[in-house]
């Protein structure tokens, strides 16, 4: 698969990654990469990135996983964490033309969360493609206050095309997840199937999700099987209304 320019189809991945400690307790970042790879995407959101941390060897993690993946990338730093850096990044195999990170409004969250965005160059095409990590702690008031911080973004961007991505520890029935939909497509909603992709040793519910703009189409949308992460990614095939 991956892209197909005569009908501008990319694949888009969210992946909590865990600091890149798999089930088995070891940091791995070979195994992040190589699923990258095999899946081909062209934009990834990564949560739970350390640079530099102590709990990870020290690892500058979005750096080393841009090399193995020979991709573009970017940062959004949410706080310090180990003597280092933790937050969220993107991975894109098109240039990044401009990036920011959005600290939200904490009102009862127990560390600070952001929006991370960015704008990149796809084909003679500029869309935006956000990546987040929302407390799994707040309740459903403040996550809908994070849903509309989201929806403040997007539309400060124009309307270019836009994606959106992350963890963010809502279940597709929630109240947040449904604010979502109000104005976006949710990927997951291609197929009758459930989505889960929490835990990854045994998957119970989907909290990792992906949402487009509507000018966006869906073709597939999957989960790969993997023990990299405490999560599972999730993949989706999409394409440009033309």
């Amino acid at each position: 698969m991956g892209v197909k320019s005569a009908n501008l189809t990319i694949r888009v991945m969210t992946y909590n990654i865990h600091h890149a400690e798999g089930m088995d307790g070891k940091i791995n970042l070979d195994r992040i990469a190589n699923l990258i790879n095999s899946y081909r995407a062209n934009f990834v959101g990564l949560q739970e990135v350390d640079r530099h941390a102590n709990r990870s060897n020290n690892l500058d993690m979005v750096l080393e996983l841009a090399r193995l993946t020979g991709m573009y990338w970017a940062f959004g730093k949410n706080l310090e964490l180990n003597n280092g850096d933790y937050g969220n990044a993107i991975l894109s195999s098109y240039p990044i033309l401009d990036q920011k990170n959005r600290n939200y409004k904490m009102v009862k969250s127990s560390e600070r969360r952001g929006l991370l965005q960015v704008l990149a160059k796809f084909e003679n095409k500029e869309i935006v493609f956000m990546n987040t990590h929302i407390d799994h702690c707040i309740d459903d008031t403040e996550s809908i206050t994070n849903a509309e911080e989201i929806k403040e973004s997007i539309n400060s961007h124009g309307n270019r095309p836009v994606i959106v991505c992350g963890d963010f520890n809502k279940t597709p029935e929630s109240p947040m997840i449904k604010e979502m939909e109000l104005d976006l497509t949710n990927v997951s909603n291609f197929d009758d199937q459930p989505f889960l992709t929490y835990p990854s040793s045994n998957p119970e519910t989907q909290i990792d999700h992906i949402f487009t703009s509507k000018d966006w189409k869906i073709h597939s949308v999957e989960i790969p099987q993997s023990l990299a992460s405490d999560h599972l990614p999730l993949v989706a095939e999409i394409s440009l209304n033309e």
